[in-house]
Parts: C-alpha cells; sequence; structure tokens
C-alpha cells in the first residue's frame, strides 16, 4: 500500500503545479524560488533594496544595516542575491537589479498554488525583517523566538507543510506505524501529533517533543476529534509529552530502545547539534526501529538562499545529502532511502 500511496500523493502534489504553472517543478527549483523570494522580501522590508539603487560596497551595506557582527551571513545574503538576479555585483559594489526583483516576485506569484500561501508570506514580512536585522548585529535567536514561532505557527497550518507530513508517513508505512510507540521530535503547536494520530486512526502510544516546554504547553491544548468527540491532546491516554534539550548536554529523558518510530519534520536544519540528536534517535530507538525525517537537503555544498534564510532566522544551516547520508550511518542507520532530496527514511541496526 505504501508504494501505492507514495504515487498518489506525488500526483496530487504535480497535479496541483501543473494546473498552475503548466510544467512541474523541482523541490530543489521551488525552494530556490521560495527563499530568494523570502530574502528579497526582507531586503525590501529593511530599505536595502532602496538602498542599493547606486551601487555600493559591502562596507558601504554593512554601514547602512549598522552595528552588523555577522558578517559572514551578510556576505551570504548579498551572494545569493546575485546568484538569484536580485542585485548585481561589478567591481563597483553591489546594485539592485528591479527586473531581477520582478521577475522573483512574478515566480513567486507562480508558485503560490496552494490557496494559503500568501498567509505565510504575509507572515513572513509582519515577522522576519527585524528578526533577520537582530541576527545581523549578533542576537541569538531559535525555533523558539517570537517572530520565527510566530512565522512557523503560520506554516504549519499551510497545505503544502500537511502534504509533506502526509508524505513522510506514508513512507513510513501506515502498517508498519500502527499500534507502535511514535516519538514526533518537533511537535510545534499541536498540528504534527493530531495529523499523526489521524492518520494511524489513533492507534499508537504517541510521544509529543519539542525543544522548548511553552511550545510543549501549547501542543498540549491541541483540541482533536475523536470518534465525534471534541478533546484535548493532553487528554488522551496514548499521548505522553516530553521536553527535550536541544544541544543535547543532557540525554533525551527517554529511556535506550524505548520507541518504535521516530518522526521529525522540518526541524533538524535548524541546530548545529544535529549529529548529537541523530545519535539519540538511534539510542531511544529499539533494533530495527524506523527513522522517518523531513529535512530539505542539497546535491552540492554550494551555500543556497535557502541557507541564508535559515541563517537569518536564527537556524543553523542546510546539509548535503551525502553529508547527511554520512551522519545517519555514524550514529548506526541503515537501509537510508532518501525521496526528492526531502524524504529520509531509515532503519537502526
Amino acid at each position: 500500500m505504501c508504494h501505492l500511496l507514495v504515487p498518489f500523493l506525488m500526483l496530487r502534489l504535480y497535479y496541483k503545479t501543473r494546473e498552475r504553472l503548466g510544467r512541474f517543478w523541482s523541490a530543489e527549483e521551488l525552494a530556490q524560488i521560495t527563499y530568494t523570494s523570502y530574502l528579497t522580501l526582507i531586503m525590501e522590508k529593511i530599505g536595502l533594496l532602496s538602498f542599493l539603487e547606486d551601487p555600493r560596497s559591502f562596507e558601504e551595506v554593512k554601514e547602512f544595516v549598522g552595528g552588523v557582527r555577522r558578517e559572514d551571513v551578510l556576505r551570504k545574503l548579498l551572494e545569493v542575491a546575485v546568484k538569484g538576479g536580485v542585485l548585481q555585483a561589478d567591481e563597483d559594489g553591489f546594485k539592485v537589479d528591479r527586473s531581477g526583483v520582478a521577475r522573483v516576485k512574478a515566480l513567486k506569484g507562480q508558485i503560490d498554488y496552494f490557496e494559503d500561501e500568501d498567509v505565510v508570506y504575509r507572515a513572513a514580512e509582519t515577522y522576519l525583517p527585524k528578526t533577520a536585522v537582530e541576527v545581523l548585529k549578533g542576537a541569538e535567536k531559535d525555533r523558539s523566538s517570537p517572530e520565527v514561532a510566530l512565522t512557523y505557527y503560520w506554516h504549519d497550518k499551510s497545505s503544502i507543510f500537511k502534504l509533506g507530513r502526509e508524505m513522510l508517513l506514508v513512507m513510513g508505512g501506515k502498517g508498519r506505524l500502527r499500534g507502535k510507540t511514535v516519538l514526533d521530535v518537533g511537535c510545534r503547536f499541536g498540528t504534527e501529533p493530531a495529523l499523526i494520530l489521524e492518520f494511524l486512526d489513533y492507534d499508537c502510544r504517541l510521544i509529543a517533543a519539542d525543544f522548548y516546554p511553552q511550545v510543549v504547553d501549547e501542543c498540549m491544548q491541541k483540541e482533536v476529534n475523536v470518534n465525534g468527540e471534541v478533546r484535548r491532546l493532553f487528554e488522551l491516554e496514548n499521548v505522553s509529552f516530553v521536553t527535550l534539550d536541544p544541544y543535547v548536554k543532557e540525554k533525551f529523558p527517554l529511556e535506550d530502545a524505548s520507541v518504535d518510530v521516530v518522526y521529525t519534520f522540518q526541524v533538524l536544519q535548524w541546530y548545529s547539534s544535529v549529529q548529537r540528536i541523530i545519535e539519540e534517535f538511534s539510542r531511544v530507538l529499539k533494533r530495527g526501529g524506523i527513522l522517518l525525517v523531513g529535512i530539505p537537503l542539497k546535491k552540492t555544498d554550494e551555500v543556497t538562499a535557502q541557507d541564508v534564510f535559515y541563517a537569518l532566522a536564527g537556524g543553523y544551516r542546510g546539509f548535503t545529502v551525502e553529508e547527511f547520508k554520512k551522519m545517519l550511518k555514524r550514529a548506526g542507520f541503515t537501509k537510508i532511502q532518501i525521496f526528492r532530496s526531502s524524504f529520509v527514511v531509515a532503519r537502526k541496526k
């Protein structure tokens, strides 16, 4: 059934994109357009594009932003903006390319094939420019920072995130996941645990986990419909909650070999401790246990718009396919399958 449903879900995505775009876009193309548009939005909102109507040196750009301590991130922002056609660069410095900006915005408009994507974009417009400037000035941000959390609150409600989570579950196989103990790492505000429970017909023991106690508290209050009765997650006997240390200074508060499945979607790229987190996944999984990961992977180590976006939002960076495979193998995972550079299935030895 799993082999039948994965193509079915891909066809759903194919026809939605084909209907609006006239062709199927690869995951890499969609990511490049989406995150270049987000970076363009940030530069526009902080006044950088207007400042670059005339050519400016890097030092002038740094002075315009003011108090920059993360010169590396600022340089990467300018570099990917040049690669994305938003800026031009020569010996005179950096200059905005208005035709390139218009082209990026037009492409972003074309790929907003899910009716709620505009809401996600508006959330990014509202909350992320200020965060980006603060990060450039040296502020420490992460997924729990208010502006970032609010943006991802809307992301979690988007149809494209829902489809991605569904595809990752389908790759695990409904028959293989039902009746098992599932650790959901990155439960956020409860949308993901609710989807997992619904997908498995509430036939599992679910451990909803996140790295921030306030997020776990919000998750506990998520309402779900169980056989026609509205209940909150904390009221369900088969659901428990746990807060994890994102930097793994302390082990996860779970016993060795105590879960059958670890599920995590769009989380690992936020943390420099990703190898230690993966090793904890391996420790708590039973022998032969399944790891399901949703993560944007890339084919080469070239810096992408997505990498810079995560850096400006307080995240870590993207990983190449081969780099991520090596991390999984070091932690004792085998039979690693990667689908469309976004969905990973692996088993513990």
